[in-house]
């Protein structure tokens, strides 16, 4: 496979860079901004996010040391190729359940659609028109 030009390389970084940490951005900010529908409504969002903040915390604290003093001892070290691969595959699991979106509501969503689904129905039986 021929190298990448420095230009293209370095698009595809700040790319990477990018969506990484947007997507960490998005998953910590939910909790504090909210949306309009709910955070914890569903298993789905609450699996990626945990999912999201133990894999970085790992990566960073148990992985990169690892790298790092295998890489300072010059020694092949089969957790170099296992640590990453187990990471790599929690974060294509998360993208998994993020498209996905199995597992249905919690709850606390199955309560805020009863209560939504109710307050539709009265306003449907109701003979004023409501805004």
């Amino acid at each position: 496979m021929k190298p990448l030009k420095r230009p293209v390389r370095r698009g595809l970084l700040v790319a990477h860079v990018a969506v990484s940490v947007s997507r960490l951005g998005l998953t910590v900010g939910l909790p504090a901004l909210g949306t309009p529908w709910g955070l914890a409504r569903h298993r789905w969002v609450w699996t990626t996010f945990w999912l999201t903040l133990i894999t970085t915390g790992l990566s960073i604290f148990s992985l990169r040391p690892g790298i790092d003093a295998a890489a300072a001892d010059g020694a092949v070290d089969i957790n170099l190729v296992i640590a990453p691969s187990v990471a790599t595959g929690a974060y294509l699991f998360i993208t998994a359940i993020s498209i996905l979106k199995p597992w249905g509501l919690t709850p606390r969503g199955r309560r805020l659609r009863f209560s939504a689904s109710s307050a539709k129905s009265v306003d449907a039986r109701s003979p004023r028109q409501t805004a």
